[in-house]
């Protein structure tokens, strides 16, 4: 084993929330930080990931993601939920959607404990994170942040493909209002997406944070640094041990923040004696502190599509519409649960376009949980992923599948969207729709914040894992409910919040 260093902070994961720690945290010269990533940190950035314009699916089949093989309930067919093994982590890789938790999600998050939380509590922190181009001037957005920030059309510049107009027509028609801002606290709408993109490039967390702190000599960035495990003594984590170049480090710190992710977080601190007995004692793992929690209360957005045959010859301008419809399945909702896209047509020679519509289920009841595959730190955990289980969800899945279909029955869609093709008609929805869905890449909840007479919680509302004096979490782990957003921006949220309660505690 090479010889251990220590440091001021340990950050364990250069994802979207640990850059931004990170890069805060070694903003003081007298703290030093070391930062592990497990992912390469590659200079010059590779085009596949820097691009701006382009889609992601050359990221999707590169050693820049790790998909985790998970199986539906109803039929064992399996679907696979991703990461970034990339510093960056899911910034690296993700469609660079700028999406903020609603006001709603995280005045929930301090109602189920977490004091300091609120909407009004974290709207200073999400200010500080961004420079919004089009916003900027609002009171709730921000104009000097290190996130770049700007929305990919408008709905005045005439610009939109027949499809896509006939697609807002048919949704305001129906009384559905615009939103020029998709990031307002309640929403409910049409509204442009918005994107992390400044000059054509992508604005990762490697970029827009790590950028500004890459030249500090009191940071050290650590990149293909597996951890394999954390050692403790007493209610204190002590070292880290990790596998770099295919010889064991370890090194110490007074603080350590676990910011390895939703499937990571839980499965470091199982393999260092943190969690569920029974799951530990399983792969003869020593109890180091019971936390029923970890790994417990995962939950993501269920993304089903309904895909109609085209009406028309296939056009290449009818692409990913840039926009999303919010929509309630029950009009007393404080927030819209479903977010539909138009996905681009899919053209096969011979034949009419096929024309998928996405359903993302972004208000989930359905819980799951991640286990250990065994005690080896290089085998993926195992997803069990409860989706589309509850009745609610369920019931929730097909009310918006109606809705779809009715939604495409009428004059201005015809034109281009004909025959409904999947499902068809006498399928069973239901069935269909919990065989067929897929993960929005939104995994969260595995290491929940919550009060400590909460069995689920493992961590407070200042990021401390329960039972321990210097171990912080920080990652969409945390999160209690998944937000009804894309979870990046509130990962970036929790970055900031962390490095400030470090702070705070004099560390």
């Amino acid at each position: 084993m090479q010889m251990n260093q220590f440091y001021d902070v340990i950050i364990i994961g250069g994802g979207s929330a640990g850059c931004v720690a990170a890069t805060r945290l070694s903003e003081d010269s007298r703290r030093n930080v070391l930062l592990l990533e497990a992912g390469p940190d590659p200079q010059p950035i590779p085009d596949m990931i820097a691009d701006g314009q382009g889609n992601n699916r050359p990221i999707l089949e590169s050693e820049y993601v790790v998909m985790y093989p998970t199986k539906r309930k109803i039929d064992g067919s399996e679907y696979f939920p991703l990461s970034g093994r990339v510093l960056g982590g899911g910034s690296s890789v993700n469609m660079m959607g700028v999406s903020r938790p609603t006001q709603y999600d995280l005045d929930r998050w301090e109602s189920l404990g977490n004091q300091g939380w609120s909407f009004e509590d974290c709207l200073p922190i999400l200010k500080r994170i961004e420079t919004d181009e089009d916003f900027g001037h609002l009171p709730y957005h921000g104009n000097e942040g290190p996130l770049n920030v700007k929305r990919k059309l408008s709905f005045d510049d005439g610009e939109l493909a027949p499809p896509m107009q006939a697609f807002v027509d048919r949704a305001t028609n129906l009384g559905f209002p615009i939103m020029p801002d998709s990031n307002v606290p309640t929403r409910y709408g049409l509204s442009p997406s918005a994107s992390n993109v400044k000059n054509g490039k992508r604005q990762s967390t490697a970029v827009a944070y790590i950028g500004l702190a890459r030249d500090r000599s009191n940071l050290t960035i650590l990149d293909n640094a597996h951890v394999v495990n954390m050692k403790t003594e007493g209610r204190r984590i002590t070292e880290v041990e990790f596998e770099r170049g295919g010889q064991l480090h370890s090194a110490s710190a007074d603080t350590f923040i676990l910011s390895s992710g939703t499937y990571h977080s839980p499965q470091i601190l199982m393999l260092s004696g943190f969690g569920p007995v029974s799951e530990l004692e399983r792969h003869g793992i020593k109890v180091i502190h019971n936390l029923e929690g970890i790994g417990g209360n995962y939950q993501d957005h269920a993304a089903v599509n309904m895909t109609f045959e085209g009406t028309g010859e296939f056009s290449p301008d009818w692409v990913v519409a840039g926009f999303q419809l919010v929509y309630k399945t029950q009009a007393d909702l404080p927030v819209g649960n479903f977010h539909i896209y138009m996905r681009a047509p899919i053209g096969v020679e011979g034949l009419k376009p096929m024309m998928p519509v996405a359903m993302n289920l972004v208000e989930q009841k359905s819980r799951g949980r991640i286990y250990l595959n065994s005690a080896d730190p290089y085998e993926l955990p195992i997803v069990d992923d409860g989706m589309l289980q509850h009745p609610d969800d369920i019931s929730d899945m097909s009310n918006v599948m109606e809705f779809i279909s009715d939604f495409m029955d009428d004059d201005l869609m015809r034109p281009y969207y004909g025959k409904l093709l999947l499902p068809s008609e006498d399928e069973d929805w239901v069935e269909y729709a919990q065989s067929t869905y897929d993960s929005h890449h939104h995994g969260s909840g595995t290491c929940m914040m919550g009060l400590s007479s909460n069995p689920m919680a493992v961590v407070d509302n200042h990021l401390k894992m329960h039972g321990m004096d210097n171990l912080y979490i920080a990652d969409a782990s945390v999160f209690p409910t998944v937000p009804h957003s894309a979870t990046n921006v509130s990962a970036i949220m929790v970055g900031e919040r962390v490095s400030d309660f470090v702070k705070e505690a004099g560390h």
